[in-house]
């Protein structure tokens, strides 16, 4: 099953990842502004972000089985329409809004059935596994569609999107199906609101929201590198080499040490490598510091879902998945736009800086927020 779920991730971690380079498509044809490329590029995260709170609710209605399949079918219309699409920026538009849809759904329908479908004892490190699926295609089918596009092959680049939809649709089919819980005697669906407003549910969307802040940041990072003559792909390829080594080889410490005292150490060390990134005049030193954030990244992120399944009950976690993945959305909207303000009057690194010194604060809060909540030496499930 964990190798199942992994394949779903590589999957619709693929489907968006290829889009990383639409703006370059785009371009290529020639049939679009660099204004409505960015509008079509983020009308899909648009989208996925605003439908997750009530995805959860959805794949509670409709089961695991349908919600993979309509999630799927919904990213391989998107993506066959748009290739097909001629220089209508409206249609355009509507298709990547239909593909946000649908891997919203795909998402969190994923993460609730491993919620579900993973041992309590082996949680961290089934997380951590699967999880590395998701850095899969940064070094398989990115590169594959560069290649596409620097060989001028747009058409092959614009319909290996839909093939990869597939490919997730029938990742879902494989998985085998599973219930979730009811609650007896509740309601079937609990407000979003009042479970938002549990107190550990409450602290892990604190903590998840400052974490994903941290990742964000990684949208600034071009700018701040180049204004120093720094090459930004060391810094992410260091990034993504550690994280999915760590998400291997790594993957029992979420199972041996208390998964709640690890998110403010994960958040410290993020925000703290950006930080000194930021200073460093030095490809090396800046490619170490790459390191230090992949580390943190490849184990902060698996231990985030994993506590989904810690402090949500059985019949909750879809719902919690949506407000987790709603949070870490709006955090490439919150970012980019809290920079962009700060940066008119600290200048572009003064404000990546003071962002990172913030969140690196942030950690300590973090780590007493969970701390009040659990011994250092309690299990953690």
């Amino acid at each position: 099953m964990v190798l199942r779920l992994a394949e779903g991730y590589t999957a619709i971690f693929g489907f968006s990842n290829v889009y990383y380079l639409l703006g370059v498509f785009l371009a290529m044809r020639g049939t679009a502004t660099p204004a409505q490329i960015g509008g079509i590029m983020g009308a899909f995260y648009a989208a996925q972000t605003l439908c997750r709170p009530f995805a959860g609710q959805v794949v509670t209605k409709i089961g695991f089985r349908r919600a993979f399949a309509a999630g799927a079918l919904l990213c391989l219309a998107g993506s066959s329409a748009f290739a097909l699409t001629g220089s209508s920026v409206q249609w355009m538009l509507c298709w990547r809004i239909l593909m946000g849809i649908g891997s919203s759904l795909y998402v969190i329908a994923l993460t609730t059935y491993q919620t579900l479908g993973i041992p309590d004892s082996i949680r961290g490190s089934a997380f951590s596994l699967i999880c590395a699926g998701g850095i899969v295609p940064l070094v398989t089918f990115v590169p594959l569609a560069d290649f596409f596009l620097r060989q001028g092959w747009t058409e092959a680049y614009a319909w290996f999107v839909p093939l990869i939809a597939l490919f997730a649709f029938f990742c879902g089919l494989r998985l085998p199906e599973l219930e979730i819980p009811r609650k007896e005697g509740e309601k079937r669906d609990e407000r979003l609101l009042a479970l938002a407003a549990k107190p550990e549910i409450r602290v892990l969307l604190v903590s998840v929201t400052l974490f994903s802040m941290t990742d964000a940041c990684l949208l600034a990072i071009g700018g701040v590198a180049s204004s120093r003559g720094l090459f930004p792909s060391l810094f992410l390829t260091a990034n993504a080499a550690m994280g999915l080594l760590i998400r291997i080889a790594g993957r029992k410490i979420l199972d041996r040490l208390p998964r709640r005292q690890m998110a403010a150490p994960a958040i410290a060390l993020t925000s703290l490598s950006l930080f000194a990134g930021s200073f460093t005049d030095n490809n090396l030193t800046y490619a170490l510091c790459g390191i230090f954030f992949g580390f943190a990244m490849g184990l902060g992120f698996p231990l985030h879902m994993a506590l989904i399944g810690d402090v949500a009950e059985p019949h909750q976690r879809a719902a919690v998945s949506s407000l987790v993945w709603f949070a870490m959305g709006a955090c490439f909207f919150l970012v980019p736009t809290l920079l962009g303000n700060l940066s008119g009057f600290l200048g572009t690194a003064g404000a990546f800086r003071i962002l990172t010194v913030l969140l690196f604060a942030s950690s300590f809060g973090v780590f007493f927020l969970w701390r009040s909540r659990q011994s250092l030496w309690e299990p953690h499930w």
